[in-house]
């Protein structure tokens, strides 16, 4: 993750966010919810969310059958707040360097001003009537994140705590339990969204060779909708398929 994004986030004057909707509500709440962090914590704690989706990532690579472009369009369908969310199920919460856990609300603020602050970087030069598809997709998952962060999902470290507060602490046998419980349902997890991209490919392969279109372009579009696609997936799905045949052929 590129960490120029959220200094942007973070220094960008105000007024220079009123052409982004819900700009400058993002940049003034977050940026005031997460004053306790100095600059450097909150580029460390970007560090860390970048390093639990390359594990969640990396949790799904591991699924055998998985092949390479897979991999590439189930990234691009899993946005990054669907990775962290993901993560924040079944993964150990960060720590910065003095030991303090960083909570889920926070890793959603931090992903969230990130977000905008990608906007930030791809409309500088630009009038901001029309935003490109790139530039919306990151206002809409910067929102969210925002969202997000108000009414977390409660973390299995949040859940033990709990516990152990209601005096219900389990043995250390059962607290590995736990964690091999909870390692198993991330890879369960990425096992379904596995499955059903497998799905939505193959259907979306199956219309375009069955069929016929006016454009591409058209084809991309309108098989995306059919099986909740993007249209850029949809695209590098036939784009292989067309390759291969060719190679076939």
């Amino acid at each position: 993750m590129n960490s120029l994004l959220l200094t942007l986030a973070l220094d960008t004057p105000l007024e220079d966010l009123l052409g982004l909707p819900n700009g400058v509500e993002i940049a003034y709440s977050l940026r005031s919810e997460l004053a306790h962090y100095n600059s450097v914590q909150l580029h460390d704690i970007l560090a860390a969310i970048g390093a639990l989706i390359t594990t969640e990532q990396q949790t799904f690579r591991s699924i055998p059958g998985v092949d390479d472009d897979e991999i590439h369009s189930t990234r691009e369908l899993n946005r990054d707040i669907d990775w962290l969310g993901d993560a924040i199920r079944f993964q150990s919460l960060p720590r910065l360097s003095g030991g303090t856990i960083v909570g889920a609300e926070d890793l959603y603020r931090v992903l969230a001003l990130y977000k905008l602050g990608a906007v930030v970087d791809a409309t500088k030069d630009t009038e901001r009537v029309q935003f490109s598809s790139a530039v919306v997709e990151d206002l809409l998952e910067a929102t969210k994140a925002m969202m997000l962060a108000l009414t977390p999902i409660e973390t299995w470290e949040q859940a033990l705590a709990k516990a152990w507060h209601a005096g219900l602490a389990p043995d250390t046998d059962t607290e590995v339990e736990v964690k091999k419980a909870q390692s198993q349902a991330g890879r369960n997890a990425a096992d379904v969204r596995h499955v059903s991209n497998r799905a939505a490919k193959k259907k979306a392969l199956k219309l375009f060779f069955s069929n016929k279109y006016r454009t591409q372009e058209e084809a991309y579009r309108i098989i995306g909708a059919q099986v909740c696609r993007a249209t850029g997936t949809v695209r590098n799905w036939i784009s292989v398929a067309k390759r291969a045949n060719a190679k076939a052929e």
